[in-house]
């Protein structure tokens, strides 16, 4: 598998894919290195994008310092040093943070008086990658002090004249995600030839959630001819920017491959059966307590949230509440996804020895219905958190839902004696499903 050997062959012998990758990495770094001075806006966005991913270098674009500011004072009242403000008071704060801070809003308010779409004197922040994404990130820091620039910046961001070519639509749709305003993005990965492009759009789609694809199975085709198109050498000569976004995916892809070669479903049921040893350390005080802290665990979002925190490290393309193709009348919703493994995972929470045998009738009538036509997934795992703790019933719903085709493990955890049962209506029978 190419993906998996990109970082060398695990057994010692050499690769020939994993060399040309790892050159073409090194080779992005190497640009990146270019930038890499205080204030530098290039190296700024650089570094925004990368974040806290290890590289061959030292991080050195922190602007906020009073010797850089002193040096640097007659440039924020411009679009770049507005953005370079908002890249070092996010990434960098410190005991200089209060006068640079003083800089950003008298510098917004001078770029919101100038038009966004007239470049007088060089490239209006709108156009350039770098200005754009700081000046968004400038806005949400002085919401106090200006309330009115987020308005501002989100009317230029949706204005009908703002038309940008290639690269640029990433970066300002990055900065539509940062102020919290709907997808404008409208490019289709199949008709895109800059390699630099097709890595921001998987960019966004890892980083900001935004819908560039509409399938796993589109997904997976992407991300292949990502990786195909950089061993192969066809990033050709790329910027500060352009490097940033490659260096990004390819890293992110290359270890999400590793971590499919090292993870299985069964690593997922190794997970969740120990539900009820992580549960030792939840949190549930009792009345000696001054200020009791009480984790209730009333429902089935409960449990499915401590599901996602207990997986949600481990496998990074966990996806919460996956939507599956509708059969017929019916539309189908799990309440986990991990398409890498092609895995779903149902949650059930019993209150009562007899939910077992309605548990059981509903996966037998629907489980078959999940598979049809569902894009990578072809398993499911059963998750069921008894309150009732009726361990009589544990081993009879194991055995009737295990030997089914598509099953690949029923895991039946009780709930932990330090948490109480909550008392409730006798109407309260079970949380109303969110599907």
């Amino acid at each position: 598998m190419v993906l998996v050997t990109a970082y060398g062959d695990p057994r010692g012998q050499s690769d020939p894919t994993g060399q040309l990758l790892a050159g073409q990495l090194a080779a992005l770094e190497a640009v990146i290195l270019t930038s890499n001075r205080p204030g530098n806006l290039d190296g700024l966005l650089a570094h925004h994008i990368l974040g806290d991913r290890h590289v061959a270098f030292h991080w050195d674009v922190n602007p906020m310092t009073l010797e850089w500011l002193a040096e640097n004072e007659h440039r924020l009242e411009h679009g770049p040093g507005v953005a370079i403000l908002g890249y070092g008071l996010t990434a960098f704060p410190s005991t200089t943070s209060p006068a640079a801070r003083q800089h950003l809003v008298e510098g917004l308010r001078i770029l919101q008086r100038r038009d966004p779409f007239r470049a007088d004197d060089g490239v209006t922040f709108v156009n350039d990658p770098g200005q754009i994404v700081g000046v968004a990130l400038a806005v949400n820091l002085v919401r106090d002090e200006l309330p009115r620039a987020r308005e501002w910046l989100a009317a230029v961001l949706q204005d009908a004249r703002l038309q940008p070519p290639g690269l640029l639509v990433v970066f300002q749709e990055h900065a539509r995600y940062l102020l919290g305003l709907e997808s404008h993005l409208g490019a289709d990965h199949r008709a895109v030839d800059d390699l630099s492009v097709l890595a921001g759009l998987q960019w966004l789609a890892m980083s900001s959630e935004r819908p560039v694809v509409e399938t796993a199975d589109e997904m997976r085709a992407l991300q292949s001819r990502l990786l195909t198109e950089l061993v192969l050498g066809k990033a050709g000569q790329v910027s500060v920017p352009r490097a940033a976004l490659l260096l990004e995916v390819a890293s992110q892809l290359v270890t999400a491959s590793v971590d499919e070669l090292v993870l299985g479903q069964s690593h997922v049921a190794l997970i969740l059966s120990r539900f009820a040893d992580a549960m030792r350390r939840w949190r549930y005080d009792g009345d000696d307590v001054e200020r009791p802290t009480r984790w209730k665990v009333t429902n089935e979002y409960h449990v499915q949230d401590i599901l996602w925190i207990m997986l949600r490290p481990v496998f990074n393309d966990l996806v919460d509440e996956e939507t599956l193709r509708k059969v017929g009348h019916s539309t189908y919703r799990a309440d986990f996804g991990i398409p890498s493994l092609g895995l779903l995972i149902e949650v059930k929470y019993a209150r009562k020895a007899g939910d077992f045998k309605i548990f059981e009738k509903e996966i037998l009538q629907d489980h078959g219905a999940y598979f049809m036509d569902n894009g990578p997934y072809r398993k499911m795992l059963v998750f069921i958190y008894d309150e009732s703790a009726s361990v009589q019933e544990h081993g009879t719903t194991r055995n009737a839902l295990v030997p089914l085709e598509n099953i690949t493990d029923v895991i039946i955890a009780c709930r932990p004696s330090h948490v109480p049962i909550e008392e409730r209506p006798a109407a309260q029978r079970r949380a109303p499903r969110r599907r």
